[in-house]
């Protein structure tokens, strides 16, 4: 966070210097449009220190770009190596049994962020960290990944589809930008409003149906699409809290898998069968059978 916050505020910084380098330059092309009485000599200079003053600002820009990308480069890595990699193994299976005084509602009001105030500065400064963490922990990236995540909690690098996770929404957020809200909405409280299913997305558990918290259809689509607007970071801690109560009272137990009973049909009338009762006689002596 420090990092980030560096890299911020000297992109800030930077950012001004530019606009003044240009607006000093946009001055002196001004000036030349209307004074006829300066030399050719004293034009030729201004434009020179015009076009070097354009010149280092882009070179500004390039390096902090690369400063920036760094600086996220190293909270990436930071929060992966303190939160992510002690426990790799944490986060909800499939189908869990979920504790009944965590159902029905969410355990925490939206403006409880207080409560979880390193968890609520996560969310409002490092957006991408903590909304993969928060799909890590509910198990949302190990059920879109599939076969692919088995085995992820091991080897050298544990947890890997955390950096998924931060991948797919950086490539979200570019591709769909304002409509990120909905997608949010939709991991929230899923689409049974929609296809009129149960509100389930394939093997992702959305946060409503995991809690069996009531869902009313659009009208609480909507809701949850406003809250994540306006206060995403309130939303995602709101969510995570609830998420890491189920986990701390691992082990979690698993319902089994439904296997659907597969009836025989039967065609026609039933037909009795008549039982056939085989009787060995006796063996006389001389190895002759008796009639």
């Amino acid at each position: 966070l420090t990092l980030t916050g560096v890299a911020g505020a000297g992109h800030d910084v930077f950012e001004s210097a530019a606009r003044r380098l240009k607006s000093g330059a946009d001055e002196h092309r001004e000036l030349r449009e209307w004074d006829d009485e300066w030399e050719d000599d004293d034009w030729e200079e201004t434009s020179s220190e015009a076009e070097q003053w354009k010149i280092l600002s882009h070179l500004i820009q390039l390096g902090l770009m690369v400063v920036i990308c760094i600086a996220e480069c190293l909270a990436l890595l930071c929060h992966w190596n303190l939160f992510i990699r002690p426990k790799p193994n944490l986060y909800i299976p499939a189908r869990p049994v979920v504790p009944q005084d965590l159902k029905g509602s969410f355990k925490y009001d939206l403006f409880d962020c207080f409560g979880a105030c390193g968890t609520f500065c996560c969310f409002t400064w490092c957006g991408p960290c903590m909304v993969a963490d928060l799909w890590y922990r509910a198990g949302w990236l190990h059920a879109a990944l599939g076969s692919m995540a088995q085995g992820s909690d091991t080897g050298s690098c544990p947890g890997w589809p955390f950096f998924a996770g931060v991948g797919a929404y950086c490539i979200a957020q570019d591709a769909i930008g304002c409509c990120m809200p909905c997608a949010f909405a939709v991991l929230r409280g899923g689409i049974g409003f929609v296809d009129g299913g149960d509100g389930g997305l394939g093997e992702i558990t959305p946060h409503r149906k995991l809690f069996e918290i009531p869902h009313d259809g659009a009208g609480t689509f909507c809701m949850d699409t406003l809250t994540w607007c306006c206060c995403g970071a309130c939303a995602g801690t709101q969510e995570y809290r609830q998420i890491m109560d189920l986990l701390n009272r691992s082990p979690i137990q698993q319902l089994p898998m439904e296997h659907p009973q597969i009836a025989a049909a039967v065609v026609g009338q039933p037909v009795q069968v008549a039982q056939v009762i085989h009787v060995v006689q006796p063996i006389q002596a001389g190895g002759e059978k008796s009639d």
